[in-house]
């Protein structure tokens, strides 16, 4: 294992990613870079819902290269696992991997011991696994032994410290959506992790559980999860004006959202009602059928008229942006949907392969129009594909919002998913008075 600062295979990777995470996701902001401690070994702990896209937001908000354990079966065939290794991933092994786990975590484990002397940052994931549920399964310990190894090897001045951090996705698999990096506060290793003392193994980890709960969408009741879940982007906008003054930055949001789900399952202590999820699961399926989306339900009717005149003037745009960027758009979605069967790792293929695929494909257009162009033309048509591309992208979501308003607006109040949202926003209201 090496431990140079940087690698041309991991600053090809960064470079994917720093572009990457600004294009792919609508919104993104990182709360809490204060609590990074300066010039010493961290340990980040990380909450697992989106495959390797998980690792990478963090890595690439950081200032110097990191390391991250992943699952152990990614690297089974032999190319595969080099590229791994060269942008920093190491392998950790799970009982379901059918080897004897702490011979086989021994090496790798000794290579994180190493990694920390040298202060280098390692992520973890504690949780064991991905899943895409908003809501913190319990903890593994491996993220405790490695800091107290570390310590037992090197001398508590090597000061391991342990980050928690919380990763917030509106959406886990599609463009367009938002993403908030909550950094939690250090724990320092040699103050909670003595010795020969597995109660303070364990204390730790409780610990840990709790202040990662704290920094993401952690819904508990699994029996009302979809209830709860749909009830907060049913009434997003509700939420929000209630318990954020209508604030719509995303730490804003975050905290709007925290204090509904607690309101939410503390109601449900009082109230149970066994049919409450099946009456969502219902609602929300129907609503996808006559493809619609929650927020037309926060009005009776949408005014229509500025849309089209807007999506007219903007048209011949939107063909110039489709015609130059259609095809590096419509490639990653199409090979992620037909060869990546794993919907957590759908959102970081999509991402990689569009700002690869966009770059090479700009570049040749750009290249073929240089020779079909006077002098300097091709700097001018350069400049205007990403510009198109967005007025594109943004023009077909304004389309969608404006067929669903057609939709919608036709719809009577006797329309049975009116009558469903009636009911839901009866109990929303309940909850939040």
């Amino acid at each position: 294992m090496r431990f140079k600062n940087w690698t041309l295979t991991y600053a090809l990777g960064y470079i994917i990613v720093f572009i990457g995470i600004r294009t792919f996701y609508k919104r993104h902001k990182v709360v809490g870079y204060k609590n990074i401690p300066k010039n010493k070994p961290i340990i980040f702990t990380s909450n697992h819902q989106n495959a390797f896209m998980d690792p990478v937001v963090i890595a690439v908000k950081l200032t110097k290269p990191t390391y991250y354990l992943v699952r152990a079966d990614v690297f089974k065939k032999k190319l595969i696992a080099k590229i791994f290794y060269s942008i920093n991933m190491l392998p950790i092994y799970r009982e379901r991997d059918g080897v004897d786990t702490v011979q086989a975590n021994e090496k790798v484990f000794n290579t994180c011991y190493e990694i920390l002397s040298k202060n280098r940052p390692i992520i973890i994931f504690p949780e064991g696994n991905h899943g895409n549920l908003k809501n913190l399964r319990p903890l593994k310990k491996g993220f405790a032994r490695i800091a107290l190894g570390a310590e037992e090897k090197y001398g508590k001045e090597i000061d391991v410290q342990i980050v928690p951090v919380g990763l917030n996705y509106s959406n886990h698999h599609n463009m367009g959506a938002e993403l908030l990096i909550n950094f939690g506060q250090p724990i320092d290793a040699s103050e909670w992790l003595k010795e020969g003392t597995g109660l303070d193994i364990n204390s730790t980890t409780q610990y840990l559980q709790k202040e990662m709960s704290n920094l993401i969408i952690d819904i508990q009741k699994k029996e009302y999860y979809q209830f709860i879940h749909e009830m907060m982007l049913l009434f997003d906008g509700e939420i929000r004006e209630k318990f954020s003054g209508g604030k719509n930055d995303l730490h804003s949001k975050f905290s709007a959202q925290k204090e509904f789900i607690k309101l939410t399952e503390n109601w449900l202590v009082d109230n149970p009602d066994a049919e409450l999820n099946n009456k969502m699961h219902l609602f929300s399926v129907d609503v996808k059928k006559a493809g619609l989306r929650y927020w037309l339900f926060s009005k009776n009717s949408h005014p229509i008229l500025l849309d089209v005149i807007l999506l007219l003037l903007l048209s011949p745009t939107f063909l110039y942006g489709l015609i130059n960027s259609y095809l590096p758009y419509i490639l990653p979605v199409q090979f992620v949907k037909n060869k990546v069967k794993d919907p957590q790792f759908q959102s970081s293929m999509k991402m990689a392969m569009g700002v690869l695929l966009f770059s090479i494909f700009w570049l040749i257009q750009t290249i073929a129009i240089s020779f079909i162009t006077p002098t300097s033309w091709w700097i001018y048509y350069l400049i205007s594909l990403p510009i198109s591309a967005w007025i594109a992208y943004k023009y077909y979501i304004k389309l969608l919002k404006l067929l669903g308003k057609l939709s919608f607006n036709k719809m009577s109040d006797s329309n049975p998913l009116k009558i469903q949202y009636n009911y839901f926003k009866a109990i929303f209201v309940t909850i939040v008075k």
